[in-house]
């Protein structure tokens, strides 16, 4: 799948001959729908750092006939927009991306006469990915790249576990994917 890329020159391109790995590392813990089973490692995902809304816009604007300054006003447009419209009880839906809606979280009352607006205690975001986002969730559409947790490597980049099993009879030297 393309991607848009920087190179060392700080330029963007679209990388089409490489998919990103998802980082992942192992945590040692119970399933907690099975808490009695004896612990078993899990795979949790690793960030490989944070994007700002600056690098976005930049990106948006390569691939579009846009400004930088464009496309953040149109991102910060359509900010303000949803929480207007949130806030009046309406479902946010961004065609592909997925849709936004706000939730309560209440005390409960024993009857209905009993249940006031203090039962209220907050509210939040309900995000539903739409279907360009749920091809993030399929597994077998990704590769994965394991990884040690940045407390374990004392490294604030990613560093490949050096623990992963070699794949016989693979032919790519990388026994992530």
């Amino acid at each position: 799948m393309p991607y848009l890329q920087r190179d060392h020159t700080d330029k963007v391109f679209i990388n089409k001959k490489t998919s990103m790995a998802i980082h992942y590392s192992l945590a040692l813990m119970r399933n907690p729908q099975k808490p009695t089973e004896e612990k078993k490692y899990f795979a949790k995902a690793q960030a490989t750092g944070t994007v700002e809304i600056n690098e976005i816009a930049e990106d948006v604007a390569y691939a579009t006939s846009l400004t930088d300054g464009d496309v953040l006003n149109v991102i910060r447009a359509l900010i303000k927009q949803m929480k207007k419209h949130m806030s009046n009880g309406r479902i946010v839906k961004l065609e592909t991306l997925g849709t936004f809606q706000i939730q309560v979280r209440s005390t409960g009352a024993a009857t209905k006469k009993e249940f006031t607006q203090a039962n209220i205690k907050k509210t939040t975001i309900q995000f539903r990915p739409g279907t360009l986002v749920k091809e993030l969730t399929n597994a077998s559409a990704q590769s994965f790249t394991r990884v040690l947790t940045k407390s374990v490597s004392g490294s604030t980049e990613p560093v490949i576990d050096p623990d992963v099993p070699v794949i016989p009879g693979d032919d790519d030297d990388d026994p992530n994917g």
